[in-house]
């Protein structure tokens, strides 16, 4: 009974989008929490526990870059097809794009059916903190590159419960891109010592992610300033989190590609 009035004012006060309303497991709580909680136990905690004493697995290495490889096909694969059921074939206006929750056409469910995949193939991307753990490079699995997953993870949650196409559309294509960028570099940065010199341009992925989140701030500002029927609650999820990325994102890229006083050497960059 209590739990029924927590859903029923929860619903009242940010409805649940009814084109995905009965999808597995979409909107669930417990899932999100359990997930997460999991997650963040297993790369932090237990995984640790588990290799300490025991050697790295670099066995590994041609599974990981199996994977790498796969996502980023997988992610190129978001990138073409969100951009045709949006801007290039929705119909999607660049400036302000609201949210029909009515919309049912095939072009919308499609959409809607992407952002779940989408979901999915974001929860794998943490198998990349799972590999970082057995092969030991905890000081890859950084407080930033946890939450990261983290709040990643949350926004695709989010975004299908409560509505995840309109002006988002353009956040979820760039950072499908990014990810098709990234996987590529971890992919190559695997090939060997032959390959790293042409690793050169590493420093400016750290660029184009800081990039992301500028964009991703003032796009979904918009609606806050023009009415295109978006949602107030989506930006107040969305810039927050962006803003807090890009100044994580530009600590680290400082650190990591800028002279320190003293040796005049950069700290050595880690991945996040």
């Amino acid at each position: 009974m209590a739990s029924s009035m927590d859903a029923a004012v929860s619903d009242s006060i940010l409805p649940r989008d009814p084109r995905t309303l009965d999808w597995p497991l979409n909107g669930s709580k417990q899932f999100l929490v359990t997930l997460l909680l999991g997650y963040v136990y297993l790369v932090k905690i237990g995984g640790p526990r588990f290799m300490k004493g025991r050697k790295p697995f670099d066995s590994l290495k041609p599974i990981i870059m199996l994977y790498n490889l796969s996502m980023v096909f997988l992610n190129a694969y978001f990138v073409y097809n969100f951009l045709i059921r949006s801007y290039f074939g929705g119909g999607y206006n660049i400036i302000c794009q609201g949210i029909d929750f009515q919309a049912r056409d095939q072009m919308t469910m499609e959409f809607l059916e992407l952002c779940y995949w989408y979901l999915w193939v974001r929860i794998a991307d943490f198998l990349d903190t799972i590999f970082f753990v057995l092969r030991k490079k905890d000081s890859h699995v950084s407080f930033l590159h946890v939450v990261h997953h983290v709040l990643v993870v949350f926004n695709g949650w989010f975004g299908l419960a409560y509505g995840p196409d309109g002006q988002v559309a353009l956040g979820l294509t760039l950072n499908s891109f990014v990810h098709v960028v990234m996987y590529s570099y971890y992919f190559l940065s695997l090939l060997g010592p032959a390959v790293r010199p042409y690793l050169w341009w590493k420093r400016y992925l750290t660029q184009f992610q800081l990039v992301q989140f500028v964009i991703m701030v003032i796009h979904c500002g918009i609606p806050m300033f023009k009415e295109c029927g978006y949602p107030k609650t989506h930006m107040l999820v969305t810039i927050p989190q962006a803003m807090f990325f890009f100044g994580m994102f530009i600590r680290f890229y400082l650190r990591a590609y800028t002279k320190q006083p003293g040796n005049g050497q950069p700290v050595k960059g880690k991945e996040e």
